[in-house]
């Protein structure tokens, strides 16, 4: 899964499907191969009766679930979610495994199993189409209803426009001369008659099956010898251990052979069908076992979900390929020589579903719920930590009627460290159930930066300057960005639409939509945090922050031994132990900086900031996110360059044309005045229900800068006229935002204008004026 080769990392999202799962082997084993193929995006899907007994049968709970990757379940119906997949996606590649194995300890390391896989780029090709078809497959799988595996589904589409047209054919021919299909239990007909029919008018002279588990009557199995008529059909058996029905009544000429030697000691888990006619091996593999529930039959598509891929490949290749030859050439195993063997006990899949707490999200301090079916009226969540340290408990009290969604504020000190969710009512206690933590999740989606978009990245990671050149590398991470963002669907007037004609839902609302219906205190449990989270553009964002001391919100890696450590929840060991190295560590004197003597180009500034303004006012493209983010970053980049103690050739403090008010205020006027002005252009996601804490971040830094320039000029009649200007930029900037007083008090824009008092203010001489 991870490419070999120094700089080779050409996939951002990585989406795996399994029935059973071990979450150690996905997290210690599978995960940081994903990862090394340059992949930040994760998403699992598992049968979800699986997944919940993995996480109540008392071994290590996860520890990155709901941070570093998401898990999704299809709704469960009466068979079983079997399908194992590893689709990997990149800008211009793509990378599939279908096969056998679960995603536990066994099936990556243990077992015998069959993948089949195959890499395309983003060319159209057969491999493409069969890369498509897989990714279609997955995106069905996932409701609409599970949000923070939606969020990983649409990041990675967004980031590989080759992959969301639909496939054009099922059946594909290769370059060799061969040909493949990918096969799924889509509603339509089984697996089993669908290959069946790419058999169909050619003599099949030999039919070889593996399958771990069977039918009782082995009705699969007849329904193939039936349709597929064989010379001969060989059923390959670990004779030491197998589920095989001797006492069944088998199709006539069925033969047993034993699997290669050199599997011996391994479970047998592969799953695969071998039709041969005189010229060609037709190939099935794939999760699917030789029983009615996988394959289906002639009038029944089966029950469970499962995934294969077809092969036509020239005679005997096939037997070459799975190491058959040697095996295929010995004698044939008498049936009377094979014991019968215990089957493997059956899962209690009823119970466990009963026993499920529903799906729960984590968005800022409110969490949402989608309870199950049988919860009503009234009962208890426990949040607990990653150790099953209980956090806190919340009653819950209903109108007595299934609910679609319930949301809760959080009064709890740092609720991301709940994890999971055990809901308890009377004497009954569910399965823990984990928490998606949305915000995290987008935080951690970031695709691998390359060449220029890395030196660019580099150069703001660095904090080391802030200087106008650094306006050039501003633009290249927005170019990247653009490039990854999908054309936006935007609301519009009501139509009468087409007879035939199915409309999409707006994706994102202009601002002026957003202000209509946005819940200025988030209690909907919408998203919250910054809207550019997950683009190169966000360490600019992080940059300015830093320069004013305010953190951005990134999460730490994640230690995989910190399940280990109970201190990670005790706040008075955590509180103990900062003391201790407080104590430990004497702080070090101030350091004297000397005065930064170098001449500010006043004149450069002058024509970049009418150039800016010259640009943003005659465009009339739709705004986003980074075009937020360059009103922040030339007010800053003024505010930075201006003249003070430490900077005596700086940029002055005067409305003249080359002082930085005066620019500032262009910058601000271009942005938020006129008749229309670019701010009405500016687009909004339509998932927030609150303003993103990048776009207060701006705000805020817009407010202060103009109190600010009031603050630096008050006093000579010479400024009036131009504190008029302000004055009425004030005016329309606060009429254009219409941020409530929620808003105004809220902790982004209390904490950037006090870190702006405090060092930019501060060193502007303005501490003093205390700016409200």
């Amino acid at each position: 899964m991870a490419r070999r080769g120094a700089g080779s990392r050409p996939f951002h999202s990585a989406i795996a499907t399994t029935f059973c799962v071990e979450f150690a082997a996905y997290e210690q084993v599978m995960l940081p191969q994903l990862m090394g193929s340059g992949a930040t995006n994760f998403l699992l899907i598992a049968d979800e009766r699986m997944a919940s007994m993995s996480l109540s049968d008392g071994s290590q709970l996860p520890v990155q679930l709901g941070r570093d990757y998401e898990l999704a379940s299809p709704a469960s119906s009466d068979g079983l979610f079997h399908s194992k997949i590893v689709l990997q996606v990149g800008r211009k590649a793509g990378k599939l495994f279908v096969g056998s194995a679960n995603i536990t300890a066994a099936g990556l390391a243990g077992n015998a199993e069959t993948v089949v896989e195959l890499e395309c780029t983003d060319e159209p090709s057969a491999e493409q189409e069969i890369v498509r078809s897989a990714w279609r497959y997955v995106s069905g799988l996932v409701s609409h209803d599970q949000r923070a595996a939606r969020d990983a589904l649409s990041w990675a589409a967004d980031r590989a426009p080759w992959l969301t047209p639909a496939p054009t054919a099922a059946l594909n021919s290769l370059a060799d001369g061969s040909a493949i299909a990918f096969l799924a239990r889509d509603g339509g007909p089984g697996i089993g008659r669908r290959f069946a029919d790419l058999v169909a008018g050619q003599d099949v002279e030999r039919l070889i099956v593996a399958s771990p588990y069977w039918d009782p009557r082995l009705d699969a199995l007849q329904y193939l010898c039936e349709r597929l008529k064989p010379a001969s059909a060989t059923i390959l058996l670990d004779t030491e251990g197998h589920e095989f029905p001797l006492e069944a009544a088998r199709p006539a000429g069925i033969e047993f052979r034993t699997f290669p030697i050199g599997l011996k000691g391994r479970f047998k888990h592969a799953k695969f069908l071998i039709a041969s006619t005189a010229t060609h091996d037709h190939v099935l593999v794939g999760s699917a076992n030789c029983t009615w529930a996988a394959l289906g039959n002639g009038t029944f598509g089966g029950s469970n979900a499962e995934a294969c891929i077809y092969r036509l490949l020239p005679r005997d290749r096939a037997l070459a390929a799975l190491g058959l030859s040697e095996c295929m050439a010995t004698d044939v195993v008498n049936a009377n020589e094979i014991d019968q063997r215990d089957a493997s006990p059956p899962i209690p899949l009823k119970e466990i579903a009963s026993r499920k707490g529903g799906t729960f999200e984590l968005e800022g301090d409110v969490l949402s719920w989608h309870p199950p079916g049988w919860f009503l009226e009234h009962g208890r969540l426990r949040l607990l930590g990653r150790n099953r340290r209980e956090l806190a408990q919340l009653v819950v009290v209903t109108a007595g009627e299934p609910s679609v969604r319930l949301s809760f504020r959080l009064e709890i000190e740092e609720p991301e460290r709940i994890s999971f969710v055990v809901v308890e009512k009377g004497e009954f206690t569910s399965n823990p159930s984990h928490v998606a933590h949305r915000s995290v999740l987008r935080r951690r989606r970031r695709e691998v930066a390359t060449g220029s978009v890395a030196k660019a990245v580099a150069t703001f990671d660095a904090g080391e300057d802030f200087d106008l050149w650094m306006h050039g590398a501003f633009d290249l991470l927005a170019r990247a960005d653009l490039d990854d963002r999908p054309p936006p669907i935007v609301s519009a007037r009501p139509r009468k639409p087409d007879a035939h004609e199915q409309e999409s839902p707006p994706q994102q609302l202009t601002y002026d939509e957003f202000m209509e219906t946005r819940a200025p205190d988030a209690r909907s449990g919408s998203r919250q945090d910054s809207a550019l989270t997950g683009t190169h553009s966000d360490s600019v964002r992080s940059f300015l922050n830093m320069l004013v001391g305010r953190a951005t919100d990134v999460p730490e890696p994640i230690d995989p031994d910190a399940w280990m450590d109970p201190a990670e929840e005790d706040p008075e060991r955590e509180l103990n132990a900062e003391t201790s190295r407080a104590e430990a560590q004497p702080e070090p004197p101030p350091k004297v900086s000397q005065p930064d003597v170098s001449q500010v180009d006043a004149k450069q500034f002058e024509r970049m900031v009418r150039a800016y303004a010259t640009n943003v006012t005659s465009d009339t493209a739709p705004l986003g996110p980074g075009d937020v983010l360059r009103v922040r970053f030339w007010l800053m980049l003024l505010l930075h360059k201006a003249r003070h103690k430490g900077l005596p050739l700086g940029l002055g403090a005067t409305a003249e044309e080359q002082g930085w008010p005066r620019m500032a205020l262009r910058v601000i006027s271009a942005f938020f005045c006129g008749a229309r002005p670019p701010i009405t252009r500016l687009m909004i996601a339509k998932d927030y229900a609150g303003m993103p804490v990048d776009f207060l971040e701006c705000w805020a830094t817009v407010l202060w800068t103009l109190d600010a320039m009031e603050g630096v000029l008050a006093g000579p009649a010479r400024h009036r006229q131009f504190l008029l200007f302000v004055q009425r930029a004030r005016f329309d900037v606060a009429k254009v935002l219409g941020l409530q007083p929620a808003e105004l008090a809220s902790n982004t824009v209390l904490q950037v204008r006090r870190a702006m008092d405090a060092t930019i203010g501060s060193r502007l001489d303005l501490a003093t004026n205390k700016l409200p």
